[in-house]
């Protein structure tokens, strides 16, 4: 039998029984689009991290030196893993036409960590720089733009660092912080959205107004990171290799840790496999209703084989074969659920396309998503669909014509 007939007659006997069709469909279409929406909303935000990383690589002639501590608990402490002696030591190597702390930024906002006491406690909180502050408030008020302008030494803290140094969170307003051998004011305290305090927590529990911290103690440096500019006429990857030898002998930190070179491209690849590894396990656990989709075309395909027992006997007595029967089952088990695969990939990327709306990146097509959806779909077509036209086909035309 042609292929043609054999799929026009798939066709036709979809259409026959509506209903049905798209009920059993419906499984399909749900399936698919969760796990299109679910796949296409992953790889935009991973196209979206991997743009940003590679936004910030550095030129040819820029490369950035990292130190990684034996102790990992160093690590999350406030001590500078690289200091002002460690600058005059790499300015000594031949090649080197500048050297600084990196730039110190978190989620675009110049963040550091701040170590204090608060009665028996050492606390460790993440700091950050504003022009102004926006959190709710639970007493005093915001920094603002007059802060900064007249450089006031006031401060905004958390609920919680509040707590831990007086007690009473709305009785901070108007105490003093000391740091660095600077009193500063605190002016407001904001609501914790957080949880916790601890080395582990990014979120800024404490704000100085910008102009105010670069007056008194420079900007802000990231000191677990060097940026190295090499000088014109020689290999960066040369000159950097003997700034890392320097280091390992003359450094700050050589007995505590290694030095190495902070790669961005290392970043990138273990960015985009752990992205990759997190959308396939959510993917799999949205793919268990196709499991249940596919159940319900097989029992949809036993109940079509016995409906039609009298046009398998007719199309035996006029000289169709096993193989023919098989095949228009089968055919008509992989159009059902290609027809609920393209439908559920349109509407897992139009529900993505309408969560990008609302998410800080981009929602694309690709060919991966097509391929997954129609790939999906033919092999549950294939896997639910066999046994039931392999019954089809082993009917006996002397069974079926009693």
């Amino acid at each position: 039998m042609k292929r043609s007939i054999i799929w026009k007659t798939a066709f036709r006997s979809i259409l026959k029984n509506k209903r049905r069709s798209l009920l059993t469909m419906l499984g399909i279409v749900i399936g698919i689009a969760s796990v299109i929406t679910i796949v296409a909303i992953g790889n935009g935000f991973k196209e979206d991290m991997v743009d940003k990383l590679s936004a910030e690589k550095q030129k040819e002639n820029v490369k950035k030196i990292s130190f990684s501590a034996y102790n990992t608990s160093d690590m999350f402490s406030d001590q500078a893993m690289f200091t002002d002696n460690d600058l005059g030591v790499v300015r000594m190597v031949p090649g080197v036409e500048k050297i600084d702390f990196d730039q110190r930024e978190v989620d675009g906002a110049q963040k550091g960590t701040l170590n204090f006491q608060a009665g028996p406690k050492n606390l460790s909180v993440t700091y950050e720089l504003a022009d102004k502050t926006t959190k709710e408030l639970l007493a005093g008020r915001q920094l603002n733009d007059g802060d900064n302008g007249k450089l006031d030494k006031t401060v905004v803290v958390d609920e919680l660092v509040a707590k831990e140094l007086y007690q009473d969170p709305t009785a901070a307003v108007n105490r003093t912080f000391p740091y660095k051998e600077q009193l500063f004011t605190i002016v407001g305290v904001t609501t914790n959205t957080s949880g916790a305090i601890g080395p582990g927590n990014d979120d800024s529990l404490l704000y100085f107004p910008k102009k105010t911290y670069e007056h008194y103690f420079g900007k802000l440096k990231d000191t677990s990171t060097l940026k190295l500019t090499v000088a014109p006429g020689y290999q960066p990857d040369q000159v950097l290799k003997e700034t890392i030898k320097t280091l390992s002998q003359q450094g700050t930190m050589k007995n505590s840790g290694t030095y190495q070179e902070y790669n961005v491209k290392d970043t990138i690849k273990e960015m985009g496999s752990l992205l990759n590894n997190l959308t396939l396990f959510i993917s799999a656990i949205a793919a268990i209703s196709l499991v249940i989709a596919g159940v319900g075309v097989m029992n949809m395909m036993y109940i079509s084989v016995s409906e039609r027992i009298k046009e398998i006997g007719i199309r035996r007595a006029l000289g169709g074969t096993a193989s023919d029967i098989k095949k228009q089952f089968l055919t008509e088990g992989i159009a059902l659920t290609l027809i609920g695969g393209i439908t559920g990939y349109l509407l897992g990327m139009i529900i993505a396309y309408l969560a990008s709306m609302a998410l800080p990146f981009s929602v694309r097509p690709d060919l991966m998503t097509v391929s997954l959806a129609i790939g999906i779909s033919v092999f549950i077509g294939v896997v639910f669909s066999y046994f039931p036209a392999s019954a089809a086909s082993k009917k006996d035309l002397i069974d079926i014509m009693k």
